[in-house]
């Protein structure tokens, strides 16, 4: 019986080839792969300056810097998200402010709407499972109110509606779309806050001219090394190939009434550890992740959300990826169908 795996991460012959190459080269650090990798993916997805970095966490932090997040400031944020989103705004002692999810589990603009003060400095938008919905929407009601909006594009790389905040954040995880081992990115609007991310990365110096180059602001280590680079660079050969195949994944679980996009598809279940368990028995992984953020106490205990409240114990995440077959896609369809349809 086949084992299908919640998550498997697609590694190309040329990300191999490509490493083997560096790693005999005696650069490993950032250098020219890094360079060329960033133009490469700028190129494919139409963003002019692409700022490299080790993680997708080191995008968000960033990202959190330059929109000048402070003590006090009040940051709407979706409460279902990996912990990365979240983490670091209480490293800058900012007022987390967490919003509601529809039916779809995407971040409830109604809800941002609501919880929208003078204190607002940034609304954080999460494509949770690779989901645009909201998004034009949040865009038009941040520029109206001059607030600043920040796509966390973690689980993006592929749709169709990316890159409309001020700032995107993206990651290179293992298991993400598109993977470079480990990395990520940020991509600014303004040409100004990109240099800057730039000097940030490698701690506040101008790398390109470090010798001269004075340290007036506290930097980090979160640059990409062309070890990583060298990975994306390989994969982004193929990069076009693996999305077509997933949005091929998507239509064939949205024929069976599942809803899908383009990193994850899930379903709803009263009963999802039965199904959970069901789905295991045919050699199927499935998981209930990410947590909803406020049931960790460093964020201050559970708050009311009626939606999220609802939907925290049904919902189920399902494979899709590259290792994952249409007729698998099936198989998963007919028992999920199957169980629903047996009473308890």
């Amino acid at each position: 019986m086949k084992h299908i795996k919640l998550f498997k991460p697609y590694v190309s012959w040329r990300a191999v080839w490509n490493v083997v190459r560096v790693l005999r080269s005696g650069q490993l650090a950032e250098g020219p792969q890094v360079k060329a990798f960033e133009k490469e993916f700028g190129d494919m997805f139409g963003f002019d300056d692409v700022v490299s970095l080790n993680s997708g966490t080191s995008a968000l932090e960033l990202a959190y810097e330059l929109a000048q997040i402070g003590p006090g400031d009040e940051v709407i944020t979706p409460v279902l998200t990996a912990v990365a989103t979240n983490l670091p705004l209480l490293h800058r002692s900012a007022k987390i402010i967490f919003a509601d999810t529809e039916e779809d589990l995407n971040i409830s603009v109604a809800d941002v709407k609501s919880k929208i003060t003078s204190k607002t400095k940034a609304v954080v938008f999460v494509h949770f499972n690779g989901n645009n919905r909201g998004l034009d929407e949040l865009v038009v009601l941040c520029k109206g109110k001059n607030i600043t909006l920040i796509e966390d594009a973690a689980q993006a790389i592929g749709s169709d509606n990316l890159g409309k905040g001020d700032f995107i954040c993206l990651s290179f995880q293992a298991i993400k779309t598109f993977t470079t081992g480990d990395g990520g990115a940020l991509i600014c609007k303004n040409k100004l806050l990109s240099q800057k991310a730039r000097r940030l990365r490698w701690f506040g110096l101008d790398r390109g001219n470090r010798q001269t180059s004075d340290i007036t602001e506290a930097g980090y280590k979160y640059h990409m090394n062309d070890v990583a680079a060298a990975i994306g660079r390989g994969n982004l050969r193929s990069l076009r190939k693996v999305i077509l195949y997933r949005k091929r994944l998507v239509e064939e679980y949205k024929k069976h009434n599942i809803s899908a996009f383009i990193w994850r598809a899930f379903v709803f279940s009263d009963r999802r550890e039965e199904l959970q368990k069901k789905l295991k028995e045919q050699g199927i992984d499935s998981a209930a992740y990410d947590n909803r953020n406020d049931l960790y106490s460093i964020f201050g205990g559970k708050k009311v959300l009626p939606i999220m409240d609802k939907l925290e114990s049904r919902y189920l995440l399902l494979p899709l990826h590259t290792g994952v077959s249409v007729r698998d896609v099936q198989k998963i369809s007919g028992i999920i169908t199957n169980f629903n349809q047996k009473k308890p």
